[in-house]
């Protein structure tokens, strides 16, 4: 490589080696789709990811060799290609859009570009309905934040990074959350041993000037989203100090 354009990192490097040996462990999953615009793929992927950024014409051989598993995956999974390409670089799994987002999954909106999984769920409070969103993201931690929807007024989204383990990425979202909806202080907590595998949030102050039931409705809300972003594998509890 010259000066102009030096040698990728290690990381980087790590990340395609990765990226290739997924895609090709997945070359006989994906269905047949159409073929995908590989210089569109590659301009995301250098603008959202900084391994891919390094790479250069490595990238690009990359995406022509494994273009039918991209489009395949791309199609199975409702997710930006991008999205896709990112998370399986840095070794993580590919989750599960939920039926809200992945009704969206390709609307220009940028905080529901880069989620790789997620759990949705609507409340309803003297009259007004809310929908929370927790989710797992290749991006940087976000929310809980109201995002722009299509067909719904009032939506938050909450969402962190893939855990390699699923407790670990349910504290971080309930880590946001909390403060969010007015518990300002709170002690979190695992047992081992709990199947399936628990968090248990001590909810040590709650803001006196808020509505009770509001905060009640809306923690149960979140725990719902975060239950269903990890399909049953974690398990929230309240408990009161």
């Amino acid at each position: 490589m010259s000066a102009l354009y030096p040698a990728p990192s290690p990381t980087a490097v790590a990340w395609l080696a990765t990226l290739r040996t997924a895609l090709a462990s997945l070359a006989d999953q994906v269905p047949l789709v159409p073929p995908i615009d590989i210089d569109t793929v590659a301009h995301q992927l250098e603008s959202e990811s900084p391994e891919a950024a390094e790479l250069g014409d490595g990238l690009i051989a990359t995406l022509d060799e494994f273009e039918p598993i991209i489009g395949g995956l791309t199609v199975a999974f409702a997710m930006w290609p991008s999205t896709i390409l990112i998370a399986l670089g840095r070794g993580e799994e590919i989750g599960e859009l939920d039926p809200v987002v992945a009704a969206v999954s390709r609307v220009e909106t940028a905080e529901i570009r880069p989620l790789t999984s997620s759990g949705t769920v609507t409340i309803g409070k003297d009259g007004r309905s809310t929908t929370l969103i927790a989710a797992t993201t290749v991006a940087a931690p976000v929310g809980p934040v109201r995002v722009r929807w299509p067909d719904r007024d009032d939506v938050w989204l909450c969402a962190v990074p893939a855990a390699a383990d699923p407790v670990r990425t349910a504290r971080a979202a309930l880590e946001r959350i909390l403060p969010h909806v007015g518990v300002s202080r709170a002690y979190l907590r695992t047992a081992p041993g709990d199947r399936p595998a628990a968090l248990h949030a001590a909810l040590l102050t709650i803001d006196p000037t808020a509505d009770p039931d509001l905060v009640m409705a809306r923690l149960e809300g979140w725990r719902a989203a975060l239950e269903q972003l990890h399909r049953g594998a974690v398990a929230v509890y309240w408990e009161q100090a």
